[in-house]
């Protein structure tokens, strides 16, 4: 998968670009879709959904062939997912709560992208390139419920406060393609869309157990997701 980031990063020099002026910096909210790969089954379920996501990055235009075609963008993001498990109990009569869990990550990142305007009289432009990040900080937070210890007490919440590196690994990446729609070089604010995905952006998640458990925890790793942003760049006179 790097190597495709690698070819995707030199594919976008095949298109002809224009020097653009930045943003002095730029704000924006997305939505991070999860490809969780759920192998339970009705009534059992396991489920990782991604809540909205806040971004901030400060843009530094660099010069090739004297125009500012590429530009690379520090950052710092913050992520939230919600895990979700149900499961049937040991004498399956009924479904049971397994866990419920909310993982949160405060992280630094730097895109590399490369801007390409669209042709006629038109400010517009496309962009399009690759993104590395670090999770600085990681948080998971919830209740697991632990079942069967003893007939005065049949089952109880365990609270779970600990740090999310389980569930998210210190390194991603991703590619990622947006668009900025015709805005002129000296307005305030300049609006862009950016769709962005990440291979293997959930390292592990929490234990699930399949129809045939023999004892040995299976955790899904790698997961993908796709993350949808809007971001508001300002210019600062």
């Amino acid at each position: 998968m790097k190597s495709l980031i690698v070819i995707v990063f030199l594919l976008t020099f095949a298109f002809s670009g224009f020097g653009q002026i930045s943003p002095a910096i730029k704000a924006g909210v997305g939505y991070m879709y999860v490809f969780d790969e759920d192998q339970s089954k009705s009534p059992d379920y396991h489920s990782i959904i991604g809540y909205p996501t806040f971004s901030i990055e400060k843009p530094f235009p660099v010069e090739i062939m004297l125009k500012k075609r590429m530009s690379i963008n520090p950052g710092l993001a913050y992520y939230y997912f919600k895990e979700d498990k149900l499961k049937h109990n040991e004498d399956l009569t009924e479904v049971v709560k397994d866990f419920n869990l909310n993982h949160q990550s405060v992280n630094g990142y730097v895109k590399v992208l490369y801007q390409a305007k669209l042709p006629g009289k038109t400010e517009a432009f496309v962009y399009g390139g690759g993104v590395g990040g670090i999770n600085y900080y990681t948080k998971t937070k919830g209740t697991k419920t632990i079942y069967g210890l003893n007939d005065e007490i049949p089952e109880y919440d365990n609270h779970v406060n600990e740090k999310g590196s389980d569930f998210l690994g210190l390194f991603y990446y991703g590619v990622l393609a947006g668009f900025q729609p015709n805005a002129r070089k000296y307005n305030f604010i300049k609006p862009s869309f950016e769709i962005a995905f990440y291979p293997g952006f959930i390292s592990k998640s929490t234990e699930v157990f399949p129809d045939d458990y023999d004892g040995i925890p299976i955790a899904y790793n790698g997961i993908n997701t796709v993350q949808v942003s809007i971001f508001l760049g300002f210019r600062i006179k």
